[in-house]
């Protein structure tokens, strides 16, 4: 049951967000650079497209790990009185985040490819329920990932899913007018 929502709800979600920013936006690098290009390999092309590839199962936990570190040394300056992220080891954190992030998007990109939707592209017949799925199944891996490591409320959880949404709707729209995404959404 959802209670009502305080400020500390609010830092607890921004700091849940925060490993999946970062990993996000250094996973974008990462493709953009064309970093580990062997692992550039399709995990299943007929199932999930083109761009659903072994390398990000492999860059997602590692990108993931500098923003859990950064988020775990903003809770211990905040002290939120109750830790939330400091009681799970920072590599534990990254390697379920990553895993959730990644496998998070693969019903999407299944759904999609039986729609005959193309990689990269949105629906112009579900457009903004596509672009609300392509943002929001990775916060709801990554909050699955988290409930399975750390004691978080039910409220902590929704919250983070809509923050974590907007927020990396926020962030590819920025990725996409920085030339390293080639659509906004």
């Amino acid at each position: 049951m959802i209670t009502s929502i305080h400020s500390a709800n609010f830092i607890r979600a921004f700091l849940l967000s925060l490993p999946l920013i970062v990993g996000g936006i250094l996973h974008m690098v990462a493709v953009k650079a064309d970093i580990l290009s062997y692992l550039k390999k399709p995990i299943h092309q007929s199932l999930f497209g083109a761009n659903k590839t072994w390398r990000g199962f492999f860059i997602m936990p590692l990108a993931t790990w500098p923003g859990v570190l950064l988020a775990q040394y903003i809770e211990v300056v905040v002290d939120l009185n109750t830790p939330l992220l400091t009681t799970t080891s920072s590599w534990l954190l990254a390697i379920y985040l990553g895993y959730g992030y990644c496998l998070a998007e693969l019903p999407n990109s299944f759904l999609k490819r039986r729609l005959g939707i193309k990689e990269g592209l949105t629906s112009d017949r579900f457009k903004w329920t596509f672009i609300i799925l392509d943002q929001a199944d990775s916060a709801i891996g990554c909050m699955v990932a988290y409930k399975f490591l750390v004691d978080i409320s039910w409220t902590d959880f929704w919250l983070t899913i809509i923050l974590g949404t907007l927020i990396h709707l926020v962030f590819n729209i920025l990725l996409f007018k920085a030339k390293i995404r080639k659509n906004p959404y």
